[in-house]
């Protein structure tokens, strides 16, 4: 059960930007009450890994490393760019982690290439909901904010995930 959990994470932590056509340069002078919303899946590789720090088992503390690729919703064939996570169990009861997600985009479908970091709590059970901050990132997305909603599937994938995207202040 321990690994089937951990699997999940792979996709479900997943928060990212990615939107068939759109120019991200392509933006007014604000889009602070209009974000940008993207519709991505997400799907898991075979990089997967925890890290067991306490008590022998699932337990508060436990890090799970992981890689994920993302595609446009609309092009589920067509990869855009990957996730690199990390995650650290708070609650095991609950199912709970605190992550931090670096989103790089290869440059294609409109997008320019660059990070995008998020952070937040994931609720790792198939058909919850969880809400992440995007907190910034790198070139054409250096004062990116938002946030993105991840709404989990089966442990393989896909993952529904939303981005609500600001990049002009």
């Amino acid at each position: 059960m321990y690994r089937k959990l951990v699997v999940a994470v792979v996709a479900a932590a997943a928060v990212g930007v990615g939107a068939g056509g759109a120019s991200v340069a392509a933006q007014g002078a604000s889009n602070d009450s209009h974000p940008l919303v993207l519709n991505l899946i997400s799907r898991a590789t075979a990089i997967n890994n925890v890290v067991d720090t306490g008590p022998t088992g699932f337990s508060p503390g436990d890090l799970y490393v992981f890689s994920d690729r993302y595609f446009l919703a609309s092009k589920p064939d067509d990869q855009i760019g990957s996730v690199d996570g990390r995650c650290v169990l708070i609650d095991p009861a609950a199912v709970r982690f605190d992550c931090s997600v670096t989103n790089t985009l290869t440059g294609t479908e409109g997008l320019a290439a660059g990070d995008i970091m998020a952070a937040g709590p994931l609720t790792l059970s198939q058909g919850s909901t969880s809400t992440f901050a995007i907190v910034g990132g790198t070139g054409p997305y250096r004062t990116a904010r938002g946030d993105a909603t991840v709404q989990l599937g089966p442990p393989e994938g896909p993952h529904k995930v939303t981005v609500n995207l600001i990049l002009k202040p």
